[in-house]
């Protein structure tokens, strides 16, 4: 029993040693909604929500529209799992071309666990004003606007968001 207590103290010591030299990073809030005031966070495991600030994980965060595109329905995109905020395009060293998948500009996959409801959305690093393949515009009447999101497993939009119709329209887009 005391080599047993002696290996957990052991195993507790690395765990507080390695939480004490994690490294700092940048809020992922801060970076979808563009601004630098949040505070720097200290991952300490690979869980969603332990890379955003405790602003953006008790707040709302806004991101404009012009980033925010509806996965079409069918299409199987989803997030790496590269370690990193953003899925980012990478072209196959063989032939030179991409995957259709891989053809999207830096981007993340919200709103898409089983506990969603609406449209699975990307948010796109930068602005495009190209068409994305497998992607559809926001409806017209909140093109100009920001989308709120609330942190949780996956970002949740706090506005219904409707799911394109068959083609890749969404009901006011026509």
């Amino acid at each position: 029993e005391a080599h047993t207590l002696g290996a957990r103290m052991q195993r507790g010591l690395k765990r507080a040693c390695d939480e004490a030299e994690a490294p700092v990073k940048c809020c992922w809030g801060g970076e979808l909604a563009g601004f630098t005031t949040c505070a720097p966070v200290k991952p300490m495991s690979g869980a969603f929500t332990e890379h955003f600030c405790a602003d953006c994980r008790e707040g709302t965060i806004f991101v404009p529209a012009s980033r925010i595109r509806i996965v079409e329905v069918g299409n199987e995109l989803a997030n790496t799992q590269a370690g990193g905020l953003w899925n980012v395009p990478a072209r196959s060293c063989a032939s030179g071309l991409a995957s259709r998948r891989t053809l999207l500009p830096a981007h993340r996959i919200v709103n898409q666990t089983k506990c969603c409801s609406g449209a699975k959305l990307a948010i796109l690093k930068d602005e495009t004003p190209h068409a994305l393949p497998g992607l559809s515009p926001l409806p017209v009447a909140m093109q100009d606007s920001s989308i709120g999101f609330k942190v949780g497993r996956t970002l949740k939009p706090v506005v219904a968001i409707p799911l394109p119709l068959q083609g890749g329209a969404t009901p006011d887009s026509t």
